[in-house]
């Protein structure tokens, strides 16, 4: 009878300890789910108050265009959680979207509104307006001389939170001397496009998170010729056109690699990469060179001074992306982050 009680209180004593183990870990799951939901709940309140915040803004917007009777509006469309708000605001105008995703926007007013695409590196807020204004000219959608609402934000926090008035000519000096027709011919071509977006994801991407310093040249190679040297042996020279050209995705990595060569990359306009490493010895006249950029944006200026050539400079230091057209800088698009970049 001994035996079998102590048996017995040796079996409840256990079986209490066990209970009681149990329970702690119930204790500390039940812990760590308040603190989950805790976290959940405040992303929640913060996505709802920024949600709240883009609101207000484009409701602004609208009502900034009407006081001031302009009738077009750029929005960032990535960073608006739902473009319907903006079909609860409008009467009459016309809103460009933004996008740098490929898939279709719920677009309510198919019939005025328009897409426009851009480059999949997640640029700032100003390039983003830069190359939206510049997009939107190109394609007819604004006047060079129309002001536009713009609305942006910072690439990928699904919040707007810049409001500014822009126009083309106004903003950019270098739109007061050339007509409509002028600058679609220079910029609506599918290789300085390409070519930018390879600038802006070498400036943000790098090289172990450095920018990687270089030179595109975009033109009729035998106007180029005169003012090409090479510093090494042509390493594009022998492979096939085909396997060049600068809009097959797989060549951005031999880009990548070649542009830590010295000299300039050069593309002719059916956007075949002809050279990497060339010295461009074209003469460098009086010209105006923004301050803090040195002899590779020399380079471009000269090149593009001396023929019809477009130049698209990377800096190794700052990561701006600059494009030379006409022995002038005519673009200037900042280092988009690199966190950011696809």
């Amino acid at each position: 009878i001994g035996s079998t009680r102590n048996t017995s209180t040796t079996s409840t004593d256990a079986s209490a300890t066990g209970s009681s183990g149990q329970g702690g870990l119930q204790d500390n799951s039940c812990a760590e789910e308040d603190g989950h939901v805790t976290k959940m709940t405040k992303n929640r309140t913060k996505a709802v108050a920024e949600n709240a915040e883009s609101r207000a803004l484009v409701t602004c917007a609208f009502q900034l265009a009407r006081s001031l009777e302009i009738g077009k509006l750029l929005v960032h469309a990535d960073e608006l959680r739902d473009i319907r708000f903006v079909d609860t605001l409008r009467v009459a105008e016309r809103v460009i979207w933004l996008t740098g995703h490929d898939a279709a926007l719920p677009v309510a007013e198919k019939s005025r509104d328009v897409v426009l695409h851009l480059p999949e590196t997640a640029l700032t807020r100003m390039s983003q307006l830069k190359i939206s204004l510049l997009l939107a000219v190109m394609n007819n959608h604004i006047e060079l001389d129309e002001s536009v609402v713009c609305l942006s934000g910072v690439a990928g926090s699904k919040r707007l939170d810049t409001l500014l008035i822009a126009n083309a000519r106004r903003d950019f000096p270098w739109f007061r001397e050339h007509s409509i027709d002028e600058i679609q011919d220079i910029f609506s071509t599918r290789e300085l496009a390409r070519i930018l977006d390879i600038a802006l994801r070498l400036a943000a991407e790098g090289c172990e998170g450095k920018p990687i310093g270089t030179i595109f040249v975009l033109g009729v190679e035998d106007q180029l010729e005169p003012y090409l040297r090479q510093l090494v042996l042509n390493p594009c020279k022998g492979h096939p056109q085909r396997a060049r050209n600068i809009h097959r995705p797989e060549l951005f990595e031999t880009i990548r690699e070649f542009a830590g060569l010295d000299g300039a990359f050069i593309v002719n306009n059916r956007g075949v990469l002809q050279s990497a490493g060339t010295y461009l010895d074209a003469p460098v006249k009086k010209s105006k060179l923004s301050a803090g950029l040195g002899a590779r944006h020399a380079a471009g200026l000269a090149i593009t001074a001396a023929t019809d050539a477009l130049a698209i400079v990377v800096s190794s230091s700052s990561g701006t992306v600059t494009v030379f057209h006409e022995g002038r800088e005519i673009l200037e698009l900042e280092r988009p982050e690199p966190s950011s970049t696809q």
